[in-house]
């Protein structure tokens, strides 16, 4: 036996209820895929180039979300957030960006020399106040639904984003499902120019399957010129066709299925929120359920224990948050044991707290400068008044403390301190 296989072996023998990623669960979704696994030989097309078959998969993608254009990865969503920001943006450009960005967004800033101008995560007062002092924007980039499943208000930020003339980009890597449920959520069906999904994160696809959505047709080939620097020449051809295989899903089940699944997980959440240990207040995705382990009064280890004492694996669990990502594919037992689980827990009602800057650090250089800067590892004591070289983006709380090029001031030290950091790159 090798050490992976032997690692998986031992994690599927548990027979936990799966609810992380990837949405398949572990189902049997799939063929015998190794007679598949193929390149680019004739008749079964090339990602970079699609005039085939997988451009007829993009065609349907499209038709089913209702998309411009919608283009495939096999590279996951950081290759469509670079796509993305590459066909918006030029070098040079400034960009309104959430601080609760993906790290593949910072990165690529980085590569393609452009300028993000942070706000706190849905702030909307903030970027319009952003658009009025930095007429020079471009677009404006959102996350949405977060990690923790919160969601952003899209119509009003893209009607925000049509006032001032720029694109609206979102991160919905955590949202390709949200087009499925009863009421229409999808940023691309909301007002957003282009977004990005992470297929396999809720929807029967092999981890690394993700879509490209663009509302405007005529930038597909600017997109997939653009996807084409960051991705790899030889794409998956097994990630590519389970994707290819969910088509027929979404075309019928997947509306019935999401429908069944929003009732399952909202009575979970009413009845997280009657033990204390769900804010009814907070704007989560519906197959989330994101639950306050400050609430129950319990360390993260304890109460990641007692989740797996009920036989439940979770995405993530913190001193904060504990989240669990459900999908169709979960079985009755998973929602059973879910269920015992709260019936076994309880909490004060307080929900964690959300982190936000009180104020955006001062930018010393720009994103692209400090990456590529003579960098040093310093301890968190010594970096106050320094440059940070690189992005420091701890989970939680999911926001970047600090971002290349900033200036580390007395709240970012402390908050470095606050999450355990004890060492950070800064430029020399």
């Amino acid at each position: 036996m090798t050490p992976l296989k032997t690692a998986l072996d031992e994690y599927i023998e548990k027979d936990l209820s799966r609810f992380h990623m990837p949405g398949h669960k572990g189902a049997d979704c799939f063929p015998d895929y190794y007679k598949y696994d193929v390149t680019e030989v004739g008749g079964t097309d090339s990602l970079f180039e699609a005039a085939g078959a997988l451009a007829e998969t993009e065609r349907r993608f499209s038709e089913i979300y209702g998309s411009g254009a919608t283009l495939l990865s096999a590279g996951g969503s950081t290759l469509c957030i670079q796509a993305m920001l590459a066909t918006a943006l030029n070098r040079g450009d400034s960009f309104i960006a959430a601080r609760n960005c993906h790290a593949s967004a910072v990165n690529a800033a980085a590569l393609l020399g452009l300028n993000p101008i942070w706000i706190n995560q849905r702030d909307l007062k903030g970027a319009e106040r952003a658009f009025e002092e930095n007429p020079e924007v471009k677009a404006l980039y959102l996350t949405s639904p977060d990690y923790f499943g919160v969601m952003s208000d899209i119509p009003a930020f893209a009607a925000l984003c049509k006032k001032y003339g720029a694109k609206l980009l979102v991160d919905n890597a955590h949202g390709a499902h949200l087009h499925f449920f009863p009421t229409e959520m999808h940023p691309i069906s909301l007002g957003a120019d282009m977004c990005a999904d992470s297929l396999h994160k809720t929807l029967p696809v092999f981890t690394g399957g993700a879509l490209l959505h663009l509302k405007d047709v005529a930038l597909y080939e600017k997109a997939k010129q653009k996807m084409r620097l960051f991705g790899s020449t030889s794409p998956s051809y097994l990630i590519m066709l389970s994707a290819d295989n969910c088509i027929e899903y979404l075309e019928t089940k997947a509306r019935a299925d999401f429908a069944m699944l929003n009732g399952k997980v909202a009575n979970l959440r009413y009845k997280a929120f009657e033990h204390g240990l769900a804010p009814k207040t907070r704007n989560v995705e519906p197959a989330r359920l994101t639950l306050s382990v400050t609430a129950a009064e319990k360390s993260a280890g304890e109460f990641e224990n007692s989740l797996r004492e009920h036989w439940i694996e979770p995405e993530y669990v913190n001193s904060e948050w504990a989240v669990l990502m459900a999908s169709p594919f979960n079985t009755e037992r998973d929602f059973e044991r879910v269920s015992k689980f709260l019936d076994d827990t309880f909490g004060n009602g307080c929900a964690a707290f959300e982190e936000r800057l009180s104020k955006m650090p001062e930018r010393a250089l720009s994103v692209r400068e400090a990456v590529f800067a003579e960098s040093e590892s310093v301890p968190v004591k010594n970096a106050l008044g320094r440059v940070a070289a690189s992005l420091v983006l701890p989970c939680p709380p999911c926001i970047a403390l600090s971002a290349p090029g900033e200036i580390i001031n007395e709240e970012i030290q402390g908050l470095f301190i606050k999450y355990g950091i004890e060492r950070i790159n800064l430029v020399k």
